[in-house]
């Protein structure tokens, strides 16, 4: 009796198969998905076996009625049960079912109740236990024409959404049609990472965080699809199980929180729109939030995904809210960022909504976001090179109006108080209305000053320029004041065909504040024209053009003009020929330091500072330095007198040997336990002891030095100490 009921049994499974669920192949559609031909069964415990759900009636399962169903986000398992006829010319085919992050995928080739082929795929397995190592989910078919065979397939998710295409391509067709679409996917991948690439280098070159949000964006963006596409289970996790399933709730977050990021810090909405930048704060929270559950096992991980999906749709459409309700404000926000988050959106909403299957087309909504973010991309290059352009501009602006904002600010000052004394004396009954004037007006210069600051900033050549031109090289730069006498100057020029030279300068103004800035943007003029001029060819003849102009200009040549400016400035000025090893110097009552490094002293090459080398460790005793001093005289200050020429020193360097050029700020700061000045001949000693570091960390050094003799004291001027290394 038993035998019967099996046989009974058996007969009803085949009986089952061969009524429904029949797929027909034909040459003609060979390529679509045959999932409207299958049987489907939800197995929501996760009970069922192979053998039952093989001996279950035609009854208990469904029929999808769509070529790619989409199970929407489910912990459940589901049997797929269909029978393949080969009425094509065809016996070898590929099977591609389930996104490529769906966890398992068993596959089943029966012969009546036994399992003849079974093949898994899906990332809780290991990536080397597919039967054909691919990104996605694929099963080769061996059926010649006239064969009819039965299937079964189970896919089991901890979460994440299933759609389920059952497409079924010859051999031959699929790997062509798949390798056109891996040059897609290289084309998107490849653009994402040239930006990335380019604009670290914008990033780097201006310091802007726009540029270094952006660059984080586009990659997270990236490696977002890259999981999705199932090239992370490959490349990162091929171990697979918990962080090739964990990873792209992990990388969606991360996207969604750098994105916020970058649209907070492009838009400005500290300034422009505070509630907004609270409700970014807010999602950014939740994301995190979610990343946290996503890593507890159990319902709420799973609930995580759904989760995800709703916050980044939330942050998404916050974007674009925050970008046009700026705009209709009239708040100046750049119309490529606008379009280029508009067209992300629409995709972003097409790829959620087809996750919650709302969209009926998965294919669609799948690719949605890899189209929309790539060009969303492209669209956001444009929108920050035009940000890099505006801050070029800007610079350029303000380089323009520097002079002319410090004439206006000297001006202002010199009125008031003219002003302020004349009301004293002849209106001591509106002191009260003065004191208001006053207030204001002094508002309006603090004001003037923070922009000049910025104007001055601007001026001094930038630490990539610096760099470029000596890489082995630090500036320790800190004014007095909030704008500064003091200033440097690196340029390259060309004195002849045959030749380039670095010329670097430490310059000391008279006084700090605003006359020592506006001094300083009048020697900065003249040593910049004299790079341009025929008869300056060398250090000396640079400062006699830089004193001729400095007079001229301060009108120091008329000696019975009583408004004259018994005014100057103190100068290193020094030319580097990094091809024949020589330095020119000239200086204007300021020295240049030569350290080098000899094991005899005989082979040392230059007389040096004996007393400077008394106190230096044993394991430094190999250092020397040589004192090059400049002209007595300096720039300008002398009114009447005629102006004396400057000396030119040339001195042939070797590889290795330090040079430094400074202002008197560092050596004459007040410190120490007895509150005296630091001295030039600490200052020697503390060179040579830090002589042989690299250059930052001779820079350091020098600050931390400086701040601790320093101390609780005031600084009494500005601070400025340039050091080269000959490389």
């Amino acid at each position: 009796m038993k035998k019967l009921l099996l046989v009974f049994t058996i007969l009803m499974t085949i009986h089952s198969f061969g009524q429904d669920g029949t797929i027909v192949l034909t040459d003609e559609n060979l390529g679509s998905s045959f999932a409207k031909d299958i049987l489907l069964i939800e197995d929501k415990n996760h009970e069922y076996t192979l053998e039952q759900v093989l001996a279950l009636p035609e009854s208990a399962f469904s029929k999808p009625d769509q070529a790619v169903p989409n199970l929407d986000f489910t912990t459940s398992t589901w049997w797929m049960r269909f029978s393949i006829k080969n009425k094509s010319s065809f016996s070898h085919f590929i099977l591609e079912t389930a996104r490529p992050i769906t966890n398992k995928v068993d596959f089943y080739q029966m012969r009546g109740s036994q399992v003849e082929n079974e093949f898994i795929s899906g990332d809780d397995y290991s990536y080397d236990e597919k039967v054909i190592p691919h990104n996605k989910n694929i099963f080769p078919i061996v059926m010649y024409p006239g064969q009819k065979k039965d299937y079964c397939i189970r896919l089991v998710s901890d979460g994440e959404v299933i759609t389920l295409p059952v497409k079924i391509s010859d051999r031959l067709s699929f790997f062509e049609n798949d390798a056109a679409f891996q040059f897609g996917f290289g084309f998107y991948y490849g653009l994402m990472c040239l930006v990335v690439i380019i604009y670290f280098f914008f990033f780097i070159l201006l310091k802007d965080k726009a540029f270094l949000f952006y660059i984080l964006y586009v990659a997270a963006q990236a490696l977002l699809q890259f999981t999705l596409d199932g090239y992370s289970f490959h490349r990162l996790f091929p171990a697979g199980g918990y962080m090739a399933s964990h990873f792209v709730v992990i990388i969606a977050g991360i996207t969604i929180i750098i994105l916020l990021a970058y649209v907070n810090n492009f838009l400005n909405l500290k300034e422009h729109n505070k509630l907004m930048l609270k409700i970014f704060r807010v999602c950014q929270v939740l994301v995190v939030v979610t990343i946290g559950l996503s890593l507890v096992p159990g319902a709420l991980y799973e609930i995580s995904y759904p989760v995800i999906n709703g916050v980044s749709l939330l942050s998404i459409i916050l974007s674009v809210v925050a970008i046009y309700r700026l705009r209709y404000k009239k708040v100046d926000v750049d119309i490529f960022f606008a379009v280029a988050f508009t067209i992300l959106i629409a995709g972003a909403i097409v790829f959620i909504l087809g996750n919650f299957n709302i969209v009926g087309n998965a294919g669609i909504a799948q690719n949605a976001l890899k189209i929309s973010s790539a060009l969303e991309v492209a669209i956001l290059s444009i929108s920050m090179s035009n940000k890099y352009r505006r801050l070029q501009r800007e610079k350029q602006e303000a380089q323009a109006i520097a002079m002319k904002s410090l004439e206006e600010q000297n001006a202002l000052v010199e009125g008031m108080n003219v002003k302020l004394e004349a009301q004293v004396k002849e209106r001591t009954a509106e002191i009260e209305q003065q004191k208001e004037e006053l207030a204001e007006i002094n508002t309006e210069i603090l004001s003037s000053i923070q922009y000049a600051k910025r104007i001055q900033e601007a001026i001094l050549p930038s630490d990539i320029h610096v760099k470029t031109l000596m890489p082995e090289s630090f500036v320790f730069y800190r004014p007095k004041d909030v704008v500064s006498g003091d200033f440097y100057f690196v340029e390259e020029t060309t004195p002849n065909a045959k030749s380039k030279l670095v010329l670097f300068a430490a310059v000391d103004c008279t006084g700090h504040g605003v006359p020592g800035a506006f001094m300083s943007i009048v020697g900065n003029n003249f040593l910049t024209q004299a790079i341009t001029e025929a008869t300056v060819n060398s250090p000396g003849e640079a400062l006699e053009f830089l004193n001729k102009g400095v007079s001229s200009a301060l009108r120091q040549d008329r000696a019975t003009n009583t408004e004259t400016v018994r005014d100057g400035m103190d100068i290193s000025l020094c030319g580097y020929d990094p091809v024949n090893l020589e330095l020119y110097f000239s200086g204007a009552k300021n020295p240049v330091y030569i350290i080098r490094k000899s094991d005899k002293v005989e082979d040392l090459g230059f007389d040096y500072d004996e007393e400077s080398r008394t106190t230096l460790k044993a394991e430094n005793s190999n250092f020397y330095l040589k004192e090059i001093k400049g002209d007595a005289h300096p720039i300008g200050a002398y009114i009447g007198d005629e102006l004396k020429p400057f000396k030119t020193h040339e001195i042939k360097l070797r590889k290795g040997d330090m040079v430094y050029v400074f202002s008197d700020g560092y050596a004459d700061q007040f410190g120490g336990p007895d509150g005296k000045k630091y001295k030039y001949k600490t200052f020697k000693k503390f060179l040579l002891a830090i002589s042989h570091l690299p250059a930052e960390e001779q820079k350091s050094k020098l600050i931390a030095e400086y701040d601790s003799w320093k101390g609780g004291y005031e600084q009494i001027d500005d601070v400025l100490v340039m050091g080269m290394r000959v490389v």
